[in-house]
């Protein structure tokens, strides 16, 4: 017996259909693809209305909040924990009244007091 039964043609014609059917679904429509809404921070969302109208004015407050937020982050913060392990971890303990430094102690070099 050479060839296709009946039932294997009707099968084989049926998984072709299939497959087309399949690729067909594939192409995007021109509405595709479909994202979600894009969730923004309270802040974002309130520098994105505020600036809008693309006042020059909006602009100005703007550059000075973000060059604020860059001087604090840059600048405050680093310059107080360089402070602190300067005044914790670098000089001895210091009396405040008299100045009078006190000196690691010798069972614990490492620590002060």
């Amino acid at each position: 017996m050479t060839g296709y039964t009946p039932d294997e043609k009707l099968r084989l014609q049926q998984l072709r259909e299939l497959r087309r059917r399949w690729l067909k679904d594939q192409e995007l429509s021109p509405r595709e693809p479909v994202l979600p809404p894009q969730r923004m921070w309270p802040l974002e969302r309130f520098w994105n209305t505020f600036l809008q109208d693309r006042a020059p004015w909006k602009h100005m407050i703007y550059k000075m909040y973000r060059r604020s937020i860059f001087a604090f982050t840059h600048v405050l913060i680093p310059a107080w924990i360089i402070h602190y392990y300067v005044k914790y971890h670098v000089a001895g303990d210091i009396i405040l009244e008299t100045g009078e430094v006190i000196p690691p102690m010798k069972e614990f070099p490492d620590q002060h007091h």
